[in-house]
């Protein structure tokens, strides 16, 4: 029997319970009413500023701080928030922004985030709430963007290195002929699962490889021909000679946009092959799946909707905010066979808070998921998807603009057809070394960067380092394609006398 002195105590303790809601809930909402003026102050004015700049040494003495042991009021973190991180981010919400491929993000999106935290929802899919009915809906909307069928299983992730592996992963069930998920991959006992894609494919493909259990070995990776697309004669030399050697050609994974060169494979003629040899065939649309949504240039990623899976970002060319990926797979039973594994806590029921229509954790691989589908839904239902279709036929167009611009210097060259978004080019002189062209032009990448006015990236094309333009951006407008090619050449005659 407890004594009255030690209940007395223990109810003390009990009586003196906390919680992390703000003390003064007033101070707190004028709080975010400052916070949500700044931020749109923030976006408003967003090209006025450098497009990057490095972090200064007083911001990062704030990254040295040993473990907060106890609190500081909210105003003032947000201070060291608004003067020390704010002012230095990657930037890709600035117009002059086209590195790798950075989406730009909405202001609609900010209302979105607000509404995400607050609810702060588990998007589990068997809970039988709102989020789980945005997601489905948002699945459903994205079917008819890209003409896919309606009946195929779909799931948001974190972005194109997920969606890519949950499509690998789908393809590996399809293939093998024994229960790969109990035994493991064995290729002692049953043929080696063959994968192919071209030299051009992300580097993301061959983490899914691995991280399956496949190994790098059963990628296939098929040379490309001049425009960068994959050789269809040396593909079908590759799959015909797996199949006299004992192996089974599992997968084709087509780009639908390479992340160098915007490059879109042919993707009616893959299809054909995946047809005649049973072969899976996967898209990786990370960004060029999106053209879809272009009336006057879906023609060029018309096929794509033969794929078997389709893996696909929102937060690159459809601009919102980070993360949101997808991956579409045709037919739900394999999706849901690689998947499922419903262990008691998570039992449907059928009725109250887990009588959800759906668990999505039957689809991929995480069971906690944040509430990502709210950005992509209030977008599309704020701006309509023509919208997010016309600044895709933007983008391109600028592109081919900035084509022009670049064939038409003498200072300046081409490397690499323009079949999308994306333009890659370098600058020339005849008295540079060739030994020290790709340094001069490295060299310039990063001057270009320091003056806060442009930030492309780079790519390397057979060797030659080339500055690399990838235009998902919808707040570019031609003129700053101008300057660009304006600020490259002010910079390389001005590095001339360093470099000859």
């Amino acid at each position: 029997m407890v004594s009255p002195i030690k209940m007395k105590k223990m109810n003390k303790d009990y009586l003196n319970e906390k919680s992390l809601d703000p003390d003064d809930w007033d101070a707190f909402n004028e709080l975010l009413y400052k916070v949500s003026d700044d931020l749109v102050e923030y976006l408003k004015n967003v090209g006025e500023r450098p497009v990057w700049k490095s972090l200064p040494k007083d911001s990062r003495k704030l990254f040295d701080e040993s473990l907060p042991r106890t609190g500081t009021e909210y105003a003032k973190v947000y201070d060291e928030v608004k003067q020390h991180i704010l002012p230095y981010p990657t930037n890709n919400i600035h117009p002059r922004f086209w590195s790798w491929v950075g989406g730009t993000g909405t202001p609609s999106q900010l209302i979105a985030d607000m509404v995400i935290s607050a609810m702060n929802s588990g998007s589990l899919g068997l809970d039988e709430t709102a989020s789980t009915y945005v997601e489905m809906q948002l699945l459903d909307w994205l079917k008819v963007l890209l003409d896919y069928p309606s009946d195929s299983s779909g799931l948001l992730v974190s972005g194109g290195s997920m969606a890519n592996l949950v499509g690998l992963a789908v393809a590996r069930t399809n293939a093998a002929q024994y229960d790969v998920r109990n035994d493991g991959i064995d290729i002692k006992n049953n043929s080696r699962l063959i994968y192919y894609s071209s030299t051009e494919t992300h580097s993301c493909i061959r983490k899914a490889m691995e991280l399956l259990g496949l190994g790098s070995e059963s990628l296939k990776l098929i040379p490309v021909n001049n425009d960068y697309t994959i050789n269809i004669d040396l593909l079908n030399q590759a799959i015909e000679s797996d199949i006299e050697h004992g192996n089974t050609p599992a997968c084709i994974i087509a780009n639908v946009g390479t992340v160098n060169t915007g490059a879109i494979d042919p993707l009616i003629e893959l299809s054909k092959i995946a047809k005649k040899q049973n072969i899976w065939l996967h898209s990786d649309g990370a960004f060029g799946a999106i053209t879809k949504l272009a009336k006057k240039s879906k023609h060029l990623v018309e096929g794509m909707e033969l794929s078997d899976s389709i893996a696909f970002d929102l937060h690159k060319w459809m601009y919102i905010q980070y993360d949101c990926g997808c991956v579409l797979i045709k037919g739900g039973a394999p999706h849901k066979e690689t998947f499922s594994v419903i262990p008691p806590y998570i039992k449907n029921f059928e009725r109250g808070l887990a009588s959800g229509p759906i668990n999505f954790s039957e689809y991929g691989v995480q069971l906690s998921r944040s509430f990502k589908a709210l950005r992509a839904w209030m977008a599309l239902k704020i701006e309509g998807s023509d919208k997010f279709g016309e600044l895709v036929e933007q983008n391109i167009n600028q592109a081919k603009y900035l084509t022009n611009l670049v064939i038409k210097n003498q200072h300046l060259e081409i490397l690499s057809p323009t079949s999308l978004n994306i333009v890659t080019f370098r600058y020339i002189n005849k008295e540079i070394d060739e030994n020290l062209i790709n340094d001069f032009n490295a060299e310039l990448l990063m001057r270009l960067h320091e003056t806060g006015k442009h930030a492309p990236s780079s790519a390397l094309l057979d060797g030659i380092f080339s500055i690399r333009v990838a235009i998902t951006n919808h707040r570019s407008r031609l003129d700053d394609f101008n300057k660009l090619v304006d600020d490259v050449v002010i910079i390389g005659n001005n590095m001339l006398e360093d470099y000859i």
